[in-house]
């Protein structure tokens, strides 16, 4: 059973709170370097229960988004998005996907859940087309530093630093009220690697910020970062 599916209910509530801000930091790079996506075949990885997909759909695009919820998966069937295939899928297993089947891969802050990237790159770089698009968010590994990011508490008037980023790790944080998730922590370097030594070249990275600033904490804080990618 998929961690999600213990606590749907209660995650789709908070998902919907946090749509908007999301919306004002990670989502908007995400579409702005996506570009032009009309009549492009897109696989949306860990689509939850569909919020982003209705967006690529609402700009044209023919989606197939899965997710290892089943049921987020049910929720977003019964939205009825047009051009939209949900599926029940875990995608740290290989692909049911043919090679060269989109244009488009997006995930939007799911690959720092997983474990073992390479495989999954490998996959990717698969069911993509020549020259394939990749766009996928992922949070900053600096804001899974335990207890606090770098340098916000001082002790003795020094600056005390939690944790430590060089170290892979998972990582188990509350979530709402009882609810419990897992992250794997990982050095920038681990992501580039991955891509870079799969098949893909990185085409552009960014650390976006709110346009809004009654978000301050994402205004002031590194807590997510973009990468645009093509398959070489």
């Amino acid at each position: 059973m998929s961690q999600y599916d213990k606590f749907a209910k209660e995650y789709i509530a908070m998902r919907s709170n946090m749509f908007k801000k999301n919306m004002n930091a990670e989502f908007p790079m995400m579409l702005q370097l996506l570009g032009n996506i009309k009549g492009k075949k897109l696989l949306d990885l860990g689509c939850g229960f569909g919020d982003y997909a209705k967006v690529y759909s609402e700009k044209g695009t023919i989606v197939t988004a899965v997710d290892n919820s089943k049921k987020e998966i049910e929720h977003a069937q019964k939205l009825n998005i047009p051009n939209t295939k949900f599926m029940v899928f875990d995608i740290t297993n290989k692909f049911p996907f043919k090679d060269s089947s989109f244009d488009v891969i997006t995930s939007s802050l799911v690959f720092d859940h997983l474990e073992d990237l390479k495989s999954l790159f490998q996959e990717c770089n698969r069911v993509l087309k020549n020259k394939g698009v990749m766009v996928f968010s992922v949070t900053n590994p600096v804001f899974y530093q335990e207890k606090s990011i770098v340098g916000k508490i001082k002790i003795f008037g020094k600056k005390i630093i939690f944790g430590n980023y060089f170290e892979r790790r998972k990582i188990v944080r509350k979530w709402g009220g009882t609810a419990t998730m897992e992250h794997y922590h990982k050095p920038l370097e681990d992501y580039f690697s991955a891509f870079l030594e799969n098949g893909f070249e990185l085409l552009s990275f960014r650390e976006p910020q709110p346009k809004t600033k009654k978000i301050t904490w994402h205004c002031k804080n590194p807590t997510f970062l973009v990468f645009k990618l093509k398959k070489r």
